[in-house]
């Protein structure tokens, strides 16, 4: 009997034929039993019921839109890093100090639509076979499915490997083109992700140590934003939108943004 539990198949999003060790059950339980070591990780979740649920609801409007069908669940943390990360099975974390560098409603549906992507896209699957090795994530994912004594140390290392996983240059892309077509679904304009990438991309050349872990595992770059708006101009689903245009939901996330908490003073 193979120890493989999952085998080739289709992936969801670009329909290419793609080897996944691991089953979508085990995928699921990955991300359940690293959830909470993750949240610990980055400061624990937002104490603000409030901010939480704009979170939550902004995310499902994203996950309503995947290519594929997972419990999403949104979270935002407590960190002032700015990161947000897509764990296996879609649990999915947005830091308080990316969100402190958004202007608008329509920045952070294209952060929550580009880790989204990412999870449709099994990119974190495929980044913890490439990181972690075939045999130790299929021993992991049989202990995490076990939920015996040996889950919580096999979560940890999933942890461990999440937080420093970079992804490829055609997978940023990828997650970038895709999240851009989930937050247009969702009723957003597409030029937010533009936005995004752009407020990015300036903080990186003002202020390359600030934002240095999201760099290393999110890299921004002016062919990503080339790249969005090449797809933005040439693709019928984006016809209409201007970049001009106001974000519609500005005023309910300044209302957010103003119950973030206060960031930490750096440390000497």
């Amino acid at each position: 009997m193979s120890m493989i539990a999952g085998g080739c198949q289709t992936n969801p999003v670009t329909g290419e034929r793609e080897l996944i060790i691991i089953s979508r059950a085990q995928e699921i339980a990955l991300g359940e039993e690293a959830a909470p070591k993750f949240e610990e990780e980055f400061g624990g979740r937002v104490p603000n019921e409030e901010l939480q649920e704009y979170i939550r609801m902004v995310g499902a409007k994203l996950a309503a839109s995947s290519d594929r069908e997972m419990p999403y669940e949104y979270t935002l943390v407590a960190s002032d890093i700015p990161n947000a990360f897509a764990l296996p099975g879609g649990k999915i974390f947005i830091t308080a100090g990316l969100m402190r560098l958004m202007k608008n409603e329509q920045q952070l549906a294209a952060v929550l639509g580009h880790e989204t992507a990412h999870v449709a896209a099994l990119h974190n699957v495929k980044g913890l076979q490439r990181q972690m090795g075939a045999a130790v994530l299929i021993e992991v994912a049989g202990k995490v499915m076990g939920r015996g004594a040996g889950a919580a140390k096999a979560a940890a290392k999933v942890v461990t490997t999440m937080v420093n996983l970079e992804y490829t240059r055609e997978q940023e892309l990828e997650a970038d083109e895709y999240g851009l077509k989930y937050m247009t679904r969702a009723g957003y304009n597409p030029w937010g992700m533009v936005e995004l990438l752009t407020i990015l991309l300036n903080l990186r050349e003002q202020e390359p140590g600030r934002l240095e872990q999201l760099f290393q595992t999110h890299p921004p770059s002016s062919e990503r934003i080339a790249e969005t708006e090449k797809h933005i101009g040439r693709e019928k689903e984006y016809e209409g939108f201007r970049s001009e245009t106001p974000d519609a939901h500005a005023d309910r996330f300044a209302r957010m943004h103003q119950l973030l908490p206060q960031s930490l003073p750096e440390k000497d």
